[in-house]
């Protein structure tokens, strides 16, 4: 929502190359709501019309996304159950290095969150299930050092459940973009099993 197809008719007339985060994120605010809800709720309800379809296996879903996309499919593999396996690319990191320092798109906001938790603690959500993280090292809006600090966090909190095999981290040389080289076969090993 907000992204591509889903752009209001003001940011769809501009590129696709600048931010479209308001305002639909602004909306929501206004609602009392955060639009990262709305994303998740979204990506229920998709799993809930995947549930339908004989075709599609249900019990072999996988999320995976970059930046906003990293975002949802955080947040969402955290909250459904449903989801097997997550991707995150962009997106992992501190709130305090991240979203808390530099200035982000309004839809990335989640009212009185850190009274409550950290990023690392909502992707730790997600123990037991796989999950996989992807960070570059020249990422300017999710800082390299922030990443591996949180990615270390979760991998502790894997720990806990014996499931330090079913996460892994990969710093790719690059910036804020999706890389997937280890992600996409880590996707395919998971899903198939």
């Amino acid at each position: 929502m907000g992204f591509g197809c889903r752009r209001d008719p003001r940011n769809a007339r501009r590129s696709l190359s600048q931010k479209a985060c308001d305002p639909v994120a602004g909306a929501a605010l206004m609602f009392g709501q955060t639009l990262i809800g709305w994303r998740v709720w979204d990506i229920k309800r998709t799993i809930d019309y995947i549930a339908t379809r004989p075709e599609l296996d249900s019990n072999r879903i996988g999320c995976m996304g970059i930046s906003g996309g990293g975002t949802a499919t955080l947040f969402a593999a955290a909250l459904e159950p449903r989801i097997h396996v997550a991707l995150v690319s962009g997106y992992l990191n501190t709130f305090r290095d991240s979203i808390a320092s530099i200035t982000h798109c309004i839809d990335n906001f989640v009212p009185g969150i850190l009274n409550w938790a950290e990023m690392s603690d909502v992707a730790g959500l997600i123990a037991p299930r796989p999950f996989f993280v992807e960070s570059g090292e020249q990422d300017n809006i999710f800082p390299i050092q922030a990443s591996i600090e949180s990615f270390t966090q979760v991998r502790e909190i894997y720990g806990v459940f014996g499931a330090t095999d079913r996460i892994e981290q990969e710093v790719f040389p690059g910036d804020h973009s999706f890389w997937g080289r280890r992600g996409i076969p880590f996707l395919a090993r998971h899903l198939n099993t």
